[in-house]
């Protein structure tokens, strides 16, 4: 799930107001040749907080969704947002490629200006997706936001980023949408998401006919963090797929290649996760990052069965983790460098730890979960002799006091 079950989960609710002043924020849409472009929807598309970890996922807030069409001058208005919260704008209209902006801090940038670039129209449909997205009684769900993650070049499958494929789809009222590839491609596949329902991955075939893509509402998931039998706030809770897996040959999903969705506790320990894919294993977890100070915690496996099921997890508690020390050395004998680092990362869900290195090349990572991980070193000037795909994973079932990290000279 792209940045992040992303960070794509949709709910609705009260945002969180740290100050008295409620900020605006106002722009301008223009075309490629800076021409202002009217009837443009723009929107609140996402929010998170500015400091710590949000009690939300980023489109939980009451904020997110909030809309505004431009007027002939191109220009568009947001009032009374939230003063502790970042967000993003999405600006689309019909004949433009849609436009998400970088987090957006209304106090330090109240004004911003959008450029949507033309989208050729189509006249031969080989490359491209005709689509409309629907709820589970087949009603259009309007401003779904639809990520293109691969299709079929040749005869081999090919993800991410590719030259030639528009890189977003909105849907319209109608809940339509359309994604085009600059060359012929018998199918493509799509991540749709949209405000209050699951993610849903779609393998959607080219040419006119327009296939329909059926959003449901997924489960939800909520559970408390303690430590001595007191609540824990301000704790980031990570959520991820037990078979994360990933894609493979003609657009396969192999597993359940979402991404990781992260959330904060609330003052009484609490946390709730919605519009969580079903079914599907999942594993929920405090981030060593946000607890490591206190203590740690093993994931917990969950399972989502049905929409509209909601599973309250067993208290979380924190306790006494592991340590991992260990030293990293140079081949060739030199120093390393001040502010060189060190990550942890587990093999089970999608979490790590970085430290720095001392000066001695000694390292130490605090209250880490038993579990599996892999070790990496980052010196400037150096590189490890590890394989293709990392350092060899091992597993962390008691303290760790001499794991040797060697580190290689770069090659000119």
């Amino acid at each position: 799930m792209k940045a992040l079950l992303l960070v794509a989960i949709f709910c609705v609710t009260a945002s969180l107001a740290a100050a008295d002043t409620h900020p605006g924020l106002s722009g301008t849409v223009v075309d490629a040749n800076g021409d202002p472009l009217a009837g443009v929807t723009v929107m609140v598309y996402h929010a998170g907080v500015k400091f710590g970890y949000s009690t939300f996922c980023p489109s939980c807030y009451i904020d997110c969704g909030k809309h505004a069409i431009t007027d002939a001058k191109g220009a568009f208005k947001f009032k009374d947002l939230s003063p502790d919260l970042w967000f993003t704008l999405l600006a689309a209209r019909d004949g433009y490629i849609p436009e998400i902006t970088q987090h957006i801090d209304p106090f330090k940038a109240p004004t911003v200006t959008l450029k949507l670039a033309t989208k050729p129209a189509v006249t031969d449909f080989s490359g491209t997706v005709r689509g409309r997205v629907v709820d589970e009684d087949g009603s259009p769900i309007s401003y779904a936001v639809i990520n293109p993650t691969g299709l079929i070049i040749g005869k081999g499958s090919t993800y991410g980023t590719v030259p030639g494929l528009e890189p977003i789809s909105v849907s319209n009222k109608q809940g339509e949408f359309e994604i085009s590839y600059a060359k012929p491609t018998p199918k493509m596949l799509l991540e749709v998401e949209a405000r209050a329902f699951a993610p849903k991955f779609a393998v959607l075939e080219t040419g006119p006919e327009r296939h329909a893509v059926a959003l449901s509402v997924g489960g939800t998931i909520t559970g408390r963090l303690m430590q001595d039998g007191k609540p824990v706030s301000g704790a980031q809770i990570g959520l991820i797929a037990k078979d994360g897996g990933g894609f493979g040959m003609d657009l396969k999903l192999i597993g359940n290649p979402y991404e990781v969705v992260r959330i904060g506790t609330d003052e009484k320990g609490n946390f709730s996760i919605p519009n969580v894919p079903a079914p599907v294993d999942w594993y929920v977890y405090p981030t060593m990052d946000s607890v490591s100070s206190r203590g740690a915690v093993s994931p917990i496996g969950v399972r989502i069965s049905k929409d509209e099921e909601h599973v309250q997890t067993a208290d979380m508690v924190i306790e006494p983790g592991l340590y991992i020390r260990g030293t990293v050395i140079a081949s060739d004998k030199k120093a390393i460098e001040e502010g060189m680092r060190v990550t942890l990362t587990s093999e089970t869900v999608w979490d790590s730890q970085t430290v720095l290195i001392g000066a001695d090349g000694h390292f130490e990572f605090k209250n880490v979960p038993a579990g599996k991980y892999a070790v990496g070193a980052s010196v400037r000037g150096y590189h490890e002799n590890t394989p293709r795909y990392g350092p060899e994973p091992f597993e962390a079932d008691h303290n760790i006091d001499n794991l040797s990290i060697t580190v290689y000279p770069n090659v000119p």
